[in-house]
């Protein structure tokens, strides 16, 4: 009977420690997940290792410690003591540089990874940060609403499956304290990224890049030459067509000039002048504003081409990418109850400007 008592408390000691770990880790769906935790507490993301291999493989080898990278020793887990060093209320909760980096990424760039099942329409939803398209590193972010208009600029590649109560507690400084990754069925568990592995889909995906970037530019000439065959060359690839003539001199550098435009992208976004320096916004009619010659600042290839304009000039431009608002694009402010202006990055701009008005005191 003696024995009995003590096979049985041993067989329950069994089932309390069991049980006891299993509830250590939650019994998630089959899938990948990045068990975050904080100083705040523990938020779980599951990861899309299946839609978004190549950044999920990224984000797992830097956590593990499976991917070289030039921040931290080959097998030290990346992201532990990493801070959330950027927070915008409503906006996102950015981390992702190594504790003690002063690089801010992994020492490598790997290209944009979209999927149009993956979108930035609701809070949770997990990004890449970047300056840029293929400019991903190690930086990542937690969406904290619905930024929708970030969609195709930057890779999605996973969402908080718990924890999103923590996720809006976050301000900046709070610290990364460690990241588990767990595997739930077979083809997760087979998921184990390596820097030979990682480093295969980046060649891959920089291969595909390279033909996508050829084709397109083959297009936005195609494009331009359609719409535009009248246009010449204003040098560093700007094009443009005087739609009206001018009169007397051009402005000189520190003259102040009143322009107006609207524009559009290629892809046909349009927009207008506001009095706010000129910025872009969504609207039918523009507005003028005041521009100082060599001190007021559109975009590059704007500013070069109002320099050469005459009193009551009308000049369409075709400004390329680089002239324009680069790799980083343009985001406006956010005005409640709209949806946000912004210009893709590498995007060209058709601009159709007219000046306005010349200072009084100008030459004729």
């Amino acid at each position: 009977m003696r024995r009995f008592s003590v096979v049985f408390a041993y067989v329950l000691a069994v089932v309390i420690v069991g049980v006891a770990a299993g509830c250590a880790t939650p019994k998630y769906p089959e899938g990948v997940y990045a068990e975050v935790t904080t100083n705040r507490g523990l938020i779980v993301l599951q990861l899309e290792f299946e839609k978004t291999p190549m950044t999920v493989a990224n984000f797992i080898g830097l956590a593990e410690g499976t991917i070289k990278n030039s921040a931290v020793p080959f097998g030290t887990p990346y992201f532990e003591g990493t801070k959330w060093h950027r927070v915008v209320p409503g906006h996102v909760i950015q981390t992702g540089i190594a504790k003690g980096s002063k690089e801010g990424g992994p020492g490598y760039k790997f290209p944009n990874e979209i999927h149009p099942e993956l979108n930035h329409d609701q809070a949770g939803m997990v990004n890449m940060a970047n300056k840029g398209p293929h400019t991903n590193g190690s930086q990542w972010c937690i969406m904290l609403g619905n930024r929708s208009y970030l969609d195709g600029d930057y890779s999605v590649f996973g969402h908080v499956h718990q924890g999103m109560d923590i996720v809006f507690s976050i301000v900046q400084g709070d610290e990364i304290q460690a990241i588990k990754i767990v595997r739930r069925g077979k083809a997760a568990e087979n998921f184990r990224p390596t820097t030979e592995s990682f480093q295969r889909m980046v060649d891959d995906a920089t291969a595909r890049v390279k033909e996508d970037d050829a084709k397109r530019k083959q297009t936005e000439e195609e494009t331009i030459a359609k719409n535009w065959p009248k246009a010449v060359s204003g040098g560093n690839g700007l094009k443009y067509i005087v739609l009206h003539e001018g009169t007397g001199e051009r402005a000189a550098a520190g003259a102040r000039l009143k322009l107006s435009y609207s524009g559009k992208t290629l892809g046909g976004t349009a927009f207008v002048s506001t009095a706010e320096a000129g910025k872009p916004y969504w609207g039918d009619k523009p507005e003028p504003f005041e521009y100082v010659v060599g001190s007021t600042h559109v975009t590059p290839g704007f500013d070069a081409s109002v320099a050469q304009m005459k009193k009551g000039e009308k000049r369409l431009l075709i400004v390329p990418a680089d002239q324009g608002y680069g790799s980083p694009g343009f985001y406006a402010k956010e005005v409640k109850g709209e949806k946000r202006f912004h210009v893709s990055p590498d995007t060209i701009l058709v601009y159709e400007v007219e000046l306005v008005e010349m200072p009084r005191n100008q030459k004729k």
